[in-house]
């Protein structure tokens, strides 16, 4: 089932790809030759998300998220497992920042694309915030729960300064994490340097979602 899936997304994001010039202009000047191995392993990825295997590797130290911490990371590898994996080594509750897809189509393809993944990101019994839910994500990250954001955008870091903030606030670690799939596990890095990541795992990175900006 996995396979097919892979086949799939792969087709599709294929199609996408061919369709929209502006995407195609930017990969090809950022990848180059490696366009289709990048979306080989962005569909392979997305596959892995949505049908997860057991197999998990931690790299880190857990325990200093048993008090609580902001967890931040970038679209790299499977990064929408976080609430699943901590399920495994903490009994804590998973915060989510996400955006509302509303925000840019008010209309029935932005509150189904709300609807979709509101019940995917909430399987493994994490909480859902928005950007505009300041006071609720402050009180939630004091009380001692895990609170997990992406900060890039533009550029890898766009959002990192008022995270850093957010962290200054409620006095809460600030730790980066990423979450990839090597040699049949799952393999989730805490406290890693996405730097040292994208020079060996390129291509586990979302160039793809990226490209759309352009």
């Amino acid at each position: 089932m996995r396979d097919f899936l892979k086949i799939l997304i792969f087709l599709i994001l294929l199609i996408v790809y061919f369709l929209n010039n502006p995407r195609r202009v930017y990969l090809k000047k950022r990848l180059k030759k490696g366009i289709n191995l990048n979306i080989k392993k962005t569909a392979e990825n997305i596959s892995l998300m949505l049908i997860p295997k057991d197999e998990i590797r931690l790299k880190g130290n857990i325990e200093a998220l048993k008090k609580g911490a902001i967890l931040y990371s970038i679209h790299f590898g499977t990064w929408e497992l976080l609430p699943r994996i901590m399920q495994k080594f903490l009994n804590k509750e998973i915060g989510i920042l996400v955006n509302r897809y509303t925000r840019n189509n008010v209309y029935l393809i932005g509150r189904l694309m709300d609807n979709l993944f509101y019940h995917f990101r909430t399987r493994y019994n994490s909480k859902i915030f928005y950007p505009d839910e300041v006071f609720r994500i402050v009180s939630f990250i004091k009380k001692g729960g895990i609170f997990s954001v992406l900060v890039d955008g533009d550029n890898f870091y766009s959002k990192f300064e008022k995270i850093k903030k957010l962290a200054r606030i409620c006095n809460a670690p600030l730790i980066p994490f990423a979450i990839y799939y090597e040699n049949g596990l799952h393999v989730i890095e805490l406290d890693c340097d996405f730097e040292r990541l994208l020079k060996r795992r390129t291509h586990d990175y979302w160039w793809f979602y990226k490209s759309r900006r352009h």
